[in-house]
């Protein structure tokens, strides 16, 4: 009894067992060059990506991405098939917790500079044949939900290359698109139509910040504490600065980089 006595001290000294490492997070993206782009081997890279992936890392917090349409992000999250998503938005009334802001999109109208659409606002929007991306409405305020809900002509697709097709084909008079998209897909060769008509950009929607939904606010928290680190120590903006340089330069500058041995 007394050897074990003059041992507890010592005992009580220890450091208490580290909790088991967390496994990886489940995180949604969706397929949305320059933002997120597969590279054909199972891969993912993109603006919003290695944004996101960089934030994780300095955070501590391992992710496994799953890509699928923007349209379900939500949905599965609510569902808990996912532990978190990206881009996420206050406006979608989401459980959990959203972390800071990672990226600001800048949503505009877009239209042909030859048709002269005097678009000044989201309301002008109604008389015209709209195509928006998917779920715009419910991100880009209640001006818009009206537009949606008053204008037949008004639709709504996931892929956004169909954007880009039916505007430069007269399919449709307006497209609604963040810009970094529109621009990248215009630029693709995937397009498949003349984009040489010059665009007139409406900028009728306020910037729109997005961050990542989590269900366990301890990984919010950390990713968070990661985004500040990445910040504070200037890898945000030389992503940032990379990808609208890439932008700039046109999609082949964005192609997979071949790596000499």
């Amino acid at each position: 009894m007394a050897a074990l006595l003059a041992i507890l001290p010592a005992l009580l000294l220890l450091p208490a067992a580290l909790p088991a490492a967390a496994g990886p997070l489940v995180i949604g993206f969706r397929h949305s060059p320059p933002y997120v782009i597969a590279d054909g081997k199972g891969g993912l890279r993109g603006l919003e990506y290695e944004l996101v992936s960089a934030a994780a890392a300095a955070g501590n917090l391992v992710l496994r991405p799953y890509v699928e349409p923007f349209g379900r992000l939500p949905e599965d999250f609510r569902r808990k098939k996912l532990d978190a998503f990206a881009p996420a938005s206050a406006s979608l009334d989401l459980p959990g917790c959203l972390s800071a802001t990672v990226l600001t999109y800048r949503n505009m109208a877009f239209s042909l500079e030859r048709d002269r659409l005097p678009v000044n606002e989201i309301h002008d929007l109604a008389y015209y044949d709209v195509m928006a991306f998917q779920n715009a409405h419910r991100l880009l305020g209640p001006a818009l939900a009206q537009v949606e809900r008053l204008n037949n002509r008004y639709r709504e697709v996931a892929n956004q290359m169909l954007q880009v097709r039916a505007l430069f084909s007269g399919r449709t008079d307006i497209v609604v698109a963040d810009r970094r998209i529109f621009r990248f897909l215009m630029q693709s060769p995937d397009a498949g139509v003349d984009v040489s008509p010059p665009v007139t950009e409406h900028p009728i929607f306020p910037e729109n910040p997005y961050g990542v939904a989590f269900h366990d606010p301890g990984a919010c928290a950390a990713f968070d504490a990661g985004l500040q680190s990445i910040r504070a120590d200037g890898r945000y903006d030389a992503i940032l600065q990379r990808w609208d340089a890439a932008l700039q330069a046109g999609t082949r500058a964005l192609a997979p980089q071949r790596i000499r041995g």
